[in-house]
């Protein structure tokens, strides 16, 4: 960050005024300050490096000079537990011999467009949670609850965070078996926030999230199917509206099954409708904990996971990704527990969140079976897109420990463009008669 930047971001925090206690916080409510022995450093407006033309331009490791400090594995974890998770032992546990976390010079990277700090900023002193907590008033776009009260509050922010107000991206899903052996599913996802429908009608449309297209483009025994989301903020007054175009019999049929513990795309049992960007979708299943701040060692600044030059080959090793590619950082994040209500029914009795300070985004996630065992873990790998001021995923992993199989999903690096943010649709693309235009295999 050069002196203009870091000037202007010690002005932002003066006009905020905000603090926690004694501490300053940032504009999404983070500690603004360097933790108590330096090795969080305090947030000085992240990493911004917007040029002209950005909706297309690729994003850049401006920290690929930085060495590993150091390194977690077997011989030594239990110096680090505190700075672990339960999911993080348990890898390192099953695979002693080739899993490691390689701890990187904690870069506080996250910045987001001025508009969104000031909704955030309004929406903390007018947004709350809808009686029955399934919805929120009093708030504008993004960010609901930046000084959260309660788990709940804290999921809505995850849910309701910024992610460039469009996007467009080539991924790619990889199932890995206990064996080492892999298979990849490639998939072009679409989606649009409101503020980026032409057509938007804030009375029609006001339970609206976002709508999105997922086409699935290989293999080809797969290929031409098209999954198409409604995405609503109150899914018990509105429940999630979902489409699916079936290439083999050109049909488009609702599929009722795209929420909670449905099964995901492609993604043979390996995760939920809801495991999607680390947990979608609708709460109102699980009572949820505030557990407070606490600091981790989670994924960050993963731009090697974005390099076209990467792989599966080199990746995808038995048991886990590759720790080659792989960075980890000390941060604080919010720790968040869902507990399954009475009466209600889920594959996972229990979830716990671990979400970045700085960018509400959820980092790490452990999901528990019916018995209370950690069944499986999932990491979201973090990088901050510098060409649109949008922090979001390179990647996400879930592990199942039952069956030893993992899968990746969202992986770009072998895309043929890079994510694409912040252009206009309208509602029309997103209809099911778009869906049978657009669905030839």
């Amino acid at each position: 960050m050069n002196r203009t930047q870091r000037l202007s971001a010690g002005l932002l925090f003066s006009a905020l005024g905000a603090t926690a206690g004694a501490e300053q916080l940032t504009p999404l409510g983070a500690l603004q300050g360097a933790n108590n022995d330096g090795s969080i450093p305090a947030w000085e407006g992240g990493y911004q490096h917007q040029p002209s033309g950005a909706s297309m331009q690729t994003s850049t490791d401006p920290f690929a000079s930085d060495t590993i400090e150091f390194y977690i594995d077997k011989n030594n974890y239990e110096n680090y537990r505190a700075f672990l998770t339960p999911g993080q032992i348990e890898m390192l546990r099953r695979n002693p011999e080739s899993y490691r976390l390689n701890i990187y010079k904690t870069r506080r990277s996250a910045a987001l467009p001025q508009p969104i700090y000031d909704m955030a900023q309004k929406n903390a002193r007018s947004a709350r949670l809808s009686e029955d907590g399934n919805g929120i008033t009093g708030f504008q776009g993004y960010y609901p609850f930046i000084q959260p009260a309660n788990g709940l509050q804290a999921i809505w922010n995850h849910f309701m965070r910024y992610r460039g107000g469009s996007l467009l991206r080539k991924q790619t899903q990889i199932i890995t078996q206990a064996s080492g052996d892999f298979a990849a599913v490639g998939i072009e996802e679409e989606a649009v926030w409101p503020e980026n429908l032409n057509d938007y009608d804030p009375v029609e449309d006001q339970n609206i999230i976002f709508m999105a297209k997922q086409k699935v483009t290989a293999p080809t025994r797969l290929a031409g199917t098209i999954l198409l989301v409604h995405d609503t903020l109150n899914q018990v007054k509105q429940p999630r509206m979902a489409w699916l175009y079936n290439a083999g019999q050109r049909r488009v049929r609702r599929a009722p099954q795209v929420a909670y513990d449905g099964p995901g795309t492609a993604a043979d049992g390996l995760r939920t409708a809801d495991n999607v960007d680390m947990y979608s979708g609708s709460p109102n299943r699980y009572e949820w904990k505030l557990e407070g701040r606490h600091e981790m060692y989670i994924p960050y600044n993963n731009f090697k996971l974005t390099e076209q030059q990467l792989n599966a080959e080199q990746l995808i090793q038995t048991g886990h990704l590759n720790p080659a590619y792989l960075r980890y950082e000390k941060h604080r994040v919010w720790k968040v527990v869902g507990t399954l209500k009475a009466g209600q029914r889920h594959i996972y009795q229990q979830r716990v969140f671990y979400l970045d300070e700085d960018t509400w985004q959820i980092a790490l996630a452990e999901h528990y079976d019916s018995h209370g065992s950690l069944w499986r873990f999932s990491e979201g790998f973090a990088v901050q897109y510098d060409y649109a001021d949008t922090p979001w995923y390179a990647a996400e992993a879930i592990y199942d420990f039952n069956s030893s199989r993992y899968l990746v999903y969202g992986l770009i690096c072998d895309a043929d463009a890079p994510i694409k943010f912040g252009f206009k649709s309208n509602k029309s693309e997103f209809t099911p008669a778009a869906l049978r235009i657009s669905g030839v295999r």
